[in-house]
């Protein structure tokens, strides 16, 4: 995803793809069979959220992510947001990114190529976002190259088939193992009965930005059930200044047609019985027009390429008392960077390409008083190539390709000590092929003294396992350090809920997080290269408060605050990119009963460091959008106004950009409509 991260050639006939195609001509086959049983339909209505109030809501309320089963979010050993698809679509979110900004203690950087995900005061400038995990349908999602959680258009999924996304805060390795670091988050998509028909979409925004969507869902007389989706987007992007390049040899500091963006998604979903297959596929290009990693300003010939590929079959049974599940899953990660240089005639060309296989199987048992979760992992990577070089004339400055492969091995157990009091332990146990083992364990209690009060305590530890650019990059001015380490998070919190009244609720969290070995880059004092180091030493710590209210038909919100610190524990200063203070605030007010409603969100951020010691001021963002369900028979539309303010705020930039800071959008717009049959 940069010029100073190796890369490689690939083979377009690639296993995987052969694979994907296999199973899905399979599943195709499968659904045309059946197309001929299927029963007359009618349009399904998405739920109205707003129809129910705050205690019918708990308890529809369901997170897979934390345990790796269903449970009520009261029940987990972890802190839990949901936003499900009806907030998405009221409050015109448009990726993922945009979802997370509205949750507690999240926050996000976008440096006009990617987005970044920081969580409860972390986020180094240049990550890839590689200390969150990010699951799809429970299936990990990051790349076996950067391991990076993609959330913006490069996301797998386009939002309108997105059924809920939870967002697990803290360590959750002793599950998941590496990449739980900060947070975990799950993406559920729809199934085919939900919709009952198909859907139409389209949609026109500010610069030039268009979508449209296809999707049909069914379930079929025999038990087979589809979901079938293609979206596209495309934006022409817009005309940008940057004060540090305003110059006449520069053209005054405006990049023209240099903010492009295009993207394409694909998802199909069938099962029958206890069997299920998924796949799904994305490809997004970015131009670049920061003229980052000292490319030629104002140069349209630069731009990225993401393209994720992913597919699973799985089997899950439910028992009397337990149930069994099985997933076997491949991937393909492919990306290509090309940027151009002054005086170079044809761009650099940098390449990454990962493929993956792995195995999931878990399985749950009831006893008397407890419930016992085990389950073991392994995944083989057998290609993890990286390659940069200049085509005319040829130089090759990175060339790597490696293999590699790990295991894990996890156990929670749920005991119920007396009836409001539950007790969980759980420990996982990981081998890489690269570093060796990792142990993370996690402990937690909760109290239920009745239905309107929680209480959690959460004790946990995790790791983040050097990824491969890290491990082998070694090219230009880096060199490789075999000796580099996994980092580790140790993690203590506190949690409450209090329910008042049918329509009311309050919510505290404090954290503390001690991180160790961080995987830094730094400069060798006696070569003067750069090179990746188990070098640092982070402690964190921070409140979160919120309070909520839905009492059925009326107004329902939402508010949440956040205070954290995060500095580095030798020096104490401050990490860049770490605002001190976040606030959110959302309302949904119906104006024509349930034929017209309004969302109003609000977004307010704290002042961030940057790397040239500066600082990106503190800022706020208001976004409204009016929905209209049913203004006409199975016609949906919607009007959205992002930073309706038109408030002026800057990311920090990251150290390959010659910008310190990076401006952001000022008001926009977005029409769209949904036709459903």
């Amino acid at each position: 995803m940069t010029l100073i991260k190796p890369q490689a050639r690939f083979n377009a006939r690639a296993p995987t793809a052969r694979v994907v195609v296999a199973m899905t001509c399979a599943v195709i086959a499968m659904i045309g069979i059946a197309m001929p049983a299927a029963a007359q339909r009618k349009p399904a209505r998405p739920p109205d959220l707003a129809t129910l109030d705050l205690e019918q809501l708990m308890d529809i309320e369901v997170v897979f992510a934390a345990s790796k089963r269903h449970q009520n979010p009261r029940e987990v050993a972890s802190v839990v947001t949901v936003v499900s698809s009806a907030q998405i679509r009221q409050h015109g979110y448009q990726t993922l990114a945009d979802v997370l900004r509205s949750v507690p203690s999240f926050y996000i950087s976008y440096d006009r190529n990617y987005a970044y995900v920081g969580v409860r005061g972390f986020s180094q400038a240049g990550d890839y976002s590689t200390r969150v995990l990010l699951l799809v349908n429970g299936l990990r999602t990051n790349d076996n190259i950067y391991e990076g959680a993609s959330v913006g258009e490069e996301f797998l999924l386009d939002l309108d088939i997105v059924d809920r996304v939870e967002i697990v805060r803290g360590p959750s390795a002793a599950i998941y193992g590496s990449s739980a670091f900060f947070a975990v988050i799950n993406v559920v998509t729809k199934r085919g009965a939900d919709l009952n028909g198909g859907e139409l979409a389209v949609s026109a925004a500010s610069f030039g930005s268009y979508t449209g969507r296809a999707t049909y869902g069914t379930s079929f007389k025999n038990g087979i059930e589809m979901l079938a989706s293609a979206s596209m987007t495309d934006a022409a992007g817009q005309s940008l200044y940057f004060a540090e390049y305003d110059d006449p040899a520069t053209n005054g500091g405006i990049a023209l047609d240099a903010d492009a963006e295009g993207s394409h998604k694909l998802f199909l979903s069938a099962s029958k019985g206890n069997f299920a297959f998924e796949a799904s596929r994305a490809a997004r290009k970015k131009h670049i027009p920061t003229g980052a990693f000292y490319t030629a300003f104002n140069d349209s010939r630069s731009f990225t390429i993401d393209r994720l590929l992913l597919a699973g079959l799985s089997y899950d049974r439910a028992f009397a008392k337990g149930s069994i599940n099985g997933r076997l899953h491949t991937g393909r990660w492919d990306f290509e960077g090309q940027y151009s240089y002054d005086g170079q005639a044809v761009p650099n060309e940098d390449r990454a390409y990962g493929e993956w296989i792995g195995l999931d199987v878990g399985a749950t048992r009831s006893f008397a008083r407890s419930v016992l979760t085990v389950g073991f992992e392994v995944r083989e990577n057998y290609r993890q190539d990286q390659k940069n070089w200049n085509p005319e004339p040829y130089e090759v400055f990175v060339d790597a390709s490696a293999t590699s492969r790990r295991l894990g091995m996890f156990a929670q157990n749920e005991l119920r000590i007396i009836k409001p009091l539950v007790l969980y332990t759980g420990v996982r146990q990981d081998w890489y092929q690269t570093f060796g083992t990792a142990t993370s364990p996690r402990v937690g209690l909760i109290y239920n003294p009745g239905s309107a009060t929680t209480l959690k305590a959460m004790l946990g530890r995790a790791f983040r396992s050097p990824n491969e650019y890290e491990y082998r990059y070694g090219g230009f001015n880096y060199k490789i350090n075999t000796l580099l380490g996994p980092e580790r998070i140790t993690t203590v919190e506190l949690a409450a809920e209090r329910r008042i009244g049918p329509g009311v609720r309050l919510t505290a969290a404090a954290f503390r997080n001690n991180i160790t070995d961080l995987i830094t880059l730094t400069t060798d004092t006696v070569d003067g290269l750069f090179v990746f180091r188990n070098a640092g030493h982070i402690r964190s710590s921070g409140l979160e408060l919120g309070f909520g209210w839905n009492r059925g038909r009326g107004i329902t919100g939402d508010v949440n605050m956040s205070w954290q610190k995060t500095a580095d524990r030798e020096t104490g200063v401050r990490l860049t990119n770490s605002p001190q203070r976040l606030a959110k605030a959302q309302l949904l007010v119906p104006i024509l009963r349930d034929r017209l409603t309004a969302g109003f969100n609000a977004q307010y951020v704290g002042a961030r460091g940057t790397l040239a010691g500066r600082e990106a001021k503190e800022y706020v963002l208001t976004n409204l959008s009016l929905l209209a369900p049913q203004l006409l028979p199975h016609l949906e539309l919607s009007a959205t106004a992002y930073n309706l303010l038109n408030a002026a705020y800057a990311f920090p930039g990251s150290e390959e950009h010659l910008q310190d800071m990076i401006a952001q959008d000022g008001r926009s717009f977005r029409l769209k409509a949904t036709y459903r049959f």
